[in-house]
């Protein structure tokens, strides 16, 4: 029986979790109990508490004790879901390799495998009353591991490989600044996190009134996304359906990542095989990539998603085929130029046009009309007409005004 450990084996199984928590909504013990182990769920609840205990929070309901992260943004220095990413299970010839090798090879000297092997043998293990055997290879793949992820560096000395620790001049201290910045806004802010830990520093200035921390979880994700768009890859995802609350495997080409000026919400724009469309995915949704070969078709799909973003007004592409065109009329006194400027900022690629000193006509092609609706209901009571090609956006609108009227109107319960 596998005991309990705060370490990280597979991080995409304690993402699931803290997705689960944070992103998907709240669920008490027993809604995991249908397509996971009640055990599973209280080794990891239990490994997140460990993480981030002051942020984990609880509601009882009919259904339960539910289990949610709440955070409140103005009132933390930095992300803490970052805390995830810097646990990890390691076997105790990792731990007993990694401090051999970074003592021998301290106050920059230069050495092969071999040497390095000898001297853990004979200056290090030798101590122990039952040392560890570990060999020639282990030691070498250990070494290897460490010149990839940059904590070593490597050069020849004849047919002789050398190896010695890869150090940088470089004071993070008086980056410190820009790294709290760039941890809390860039799309792969856990860099500059690792980089913080690195120095003292305590961030007593940047804060942020929308901070979309849940990002963090799909570092992974968009790492091998991005890393795909670069070499223009096919890669196969596992896409979580929270309607049907299933998970289904897809082959898709990313294209780009695009993110929302308005939620922070991040998606990848992708061509579907299944679908034969350009698609969104919510990076949030994705559980796993697995990166594929090159698509020869990458440069004719990128060729038409920039097609389509010229006619887009949010997250859906409506499929990239037919055009929805939607005209507002409004009236805007001439002393409230504010709703000028801000249809003007808000308005995307659609025309505003003056008819006359109070009367206005908004103008826009999209390929979603129905994404509009939110913007379009915050000029309630300025909009003079509705006209759209796509007629269940007009009957959409007018039914919400219909039901608005009754609640405030022609309802018999109102309050006088």
């Amino acid at each position: 029986m596998s005991e309990y450990s705060e370490l990280i084996k597979r991080f995409d199984k304690i993402r699931d979790y803290m997705r689960e928590f944070y992103v998907y909504g709240f669920k008490s013990r027993d809604n995991f109990s249908k397509k996971k182990s009640l055990r599973s769920y209280d080794n990891e609840k239990r490994r997140i508490e460990s993480y981030l205990s002051d942020f984990m929070s609880f509601r009882q309901s009919n259904s339960g004790k539910n289990i949610f992260l709440s955070v409140d943004s103005s009132d933390i220095p930095n992300n803490p879901l970052y805390r995830a990413f810097k646990a990890k299970t390691f076997t105790k010839n990792d731990i007993t390799l990694h401090f051999i090798i970074l003592d021998i090879l301290r106050e920059g000297k230069s050495l092969s495998a071999n040497e390095i092997a000898n001297i853990t043998h004979d200056e290090y293990l030798i101590c122990f009353e039952e040392p560890i055997v570990l060999d020639l290879s282990t030691i070498r793949n250990k070494l290897s591991e460490y010149v990839e992820i940059g904590i070593l560096k490597t050069e020849k000395e004849g047919r002789k490989l050398i190896y010695s620790i890869n150090s940088f001049d470089i004071d993070t201290g008086k980056l410190s600044n820009a790294l709290t910045f760039f941890s809390e806004v860039c799309p792969l802010g856990v860099v500059g996190s690792f980089l913080l830990d690195k120095c003292d520093y305590n961030n007593k200035y940047i804060s942020f009134k929308h901070h979309y921390i849940m990002h963090a979880l799909e570092s992974e994700i968009l790492y091998k996304l991005t890393d795909s768009i670069h070499k223009k890859q096919k890669t196969e995802i596992i896409n979580h359906s929270p309607h049907f609350d299933t998970d289904v495997t897809l082959g898709i080409v990313p294209l780009k990542v695009l993110i929302s000026v308005q939620g922070g919400r991040r998606y990848v724009a992708a061509y579907s095989f299944k679908s034969k469309a350009i698609l969104n995915f919510r990076l949030d949704y994705i559980k796993s990539v697995k990166v594929l070969d090159v698509d020869e078709e990458f440069d004719v799909y990128l060729e038409k998603l920039d097609e389509i973003l010229k006619f887009t007004w949010g997250a859906s592409f409506g499929r990239g085929r037919n055009l929805e065109h939607l005209t507002m009329t409004l009236s805007i006194p001439h002393n409230e130029r504010f709703i000028v400027n801000r249809i003007e900022r808000e308005g995307r690629h659609g025309a505003l046009t003056k008819i006359d000193d109070a009367i206005y006509k908004y103008d826009i092609d999209v390929y979603d009309s129905m994404e509009m609706m939110p913007w379009l209901r915050t000029f309630i009571g300025r909009i003079i007409s509705l006209e759209c090609t796509n007629k269940a956006v007009v009957y959409t609108f007018y039914k919400d005004l219909e039901e608005l009227f009754s609640l405030y109107d022609g309802g018999e319960d109102n309050v006088v």
